[in-house]
């Protein structure tokens, strides 16, 4: 079996062409649409992202959703397709993300030579060039600098290779209970508690355009004077879009901490989270 047969690149996408396309044109500058199978999860876009990508691009296959997948369906729905065409490594790959021309490429090359590990690239800021931590052993954030490959016990899933041997043992993300953020961390995490080892590559580089929102006020938004607090509190605590969405993080907590230190740690971040909101919405 041929690499382009083996290796299928997953990409979510949602109401953002520009970025999307330019992710694509990305893969093609370096090879990556003719070397592997690409596969965009187009969740009902309204501003022609599917349309446009069939036009540009027709060796890329399109999928859709309705609206309703959120990340981490998305994810799913992709490596459902990608195993049923005899994918033996999935690529999760962001479309806000840059690979380098070899980034891919590294993981493929590692997994050929890893064919149980999980792998995943070290993510930089676009426009600083600040080293982003995207893997954790334990509570310790972890980055993997040029030169150095990391183990960790779980990873953000920007630009991540899932080997099919995992897929087969652990099934696939929990859309049920982490249908946006945590999707991919809590995978990678199950995996290795399976046996699977993860890494971080810090020389397979991607470049992360815009902020990677972990702080409450990323998901507050700016000040609207017509939105009540209720308001506010439900964009940042009950929307499936946030990081602090409460279902999210209190099976978070459970599942990596286990029921009486998660449901803890989960009641001692709420009274947290709700000080640090209360403070910004008095400013």
């Amino acid at each position: 079996m041929t690499l382009k047969q083996s290796v299928f690149i997953t990409i979510p996408a949602y109401n953002r062409k520009t970025i999307t396309l330019a992710c694509l044109k990305t893969l093609e500058e370096n090879g990556d649409l003719e070397r592997y199978q690409a596969v965009v999860i187009d969740d009902g876009s309204i501003d022609g992202t599917g349309q446009a990508i069939r036009a540009i691009y027709p060796e890329v296959t399109v999928l859709e959703g309705d609206g309703t997948l959120w990340w981490t369906g998305a994810i799913v729905q992709g490596m459902k397709y990608a195993c049923q065409q005899g994918a033996a490594l999935i690529i999760w790959l962001n479309d806000d993300c840059t690979p380098a021309p070899d980034a891919l490429s590294q993981l493929v090359e590692f997994w050929q030579h890893h064919p149980q590990a999980i792998a995943g690239a070290a993510c930089y800021d676009l426009e600083s060039n600040a080293l982003h931590a995207t893997g954790a052993q334990g509570r310790k954030r972890m980055a993997a600098k040029p030169g150095e490959t990391i183990a960790v016990d779980e990873m953000s899933g920007h630009c991540v290779g899932i080997p099919i041997a995992v897929i087969k043992q652990i099934g696939l993300p929990d859309v049920r209970h982490f249908p946006h953020y945590h999707g991919d961390s809590m995978y990678v995490l199950k995996a290795t508690r399976a046996g699977f080892l993860a890494y971080i590559l810090g020389d397979a580089r991607i470049a992360h355009a815009g902020v990677i929102k972990t702080k409450l006020e990323d998901f507050l938004g700016a000040p609207d004077a017509h939105r009540s607090w209720l308001q506010q509190s439900n964009t940042v605590f009950f929307n499936k879009k946030s990081f602090y969405f409460l279902p999210t993080q209190y099976f978070y907590y459970q599942q990596k901490y286990g029921t009486f230190v998660g449901t803890l740690i989960f009641f001692t971040k709420i009274v947290r989270w709700s000080i640090r909101f209360i403070q910004l919405g008095s400013r």
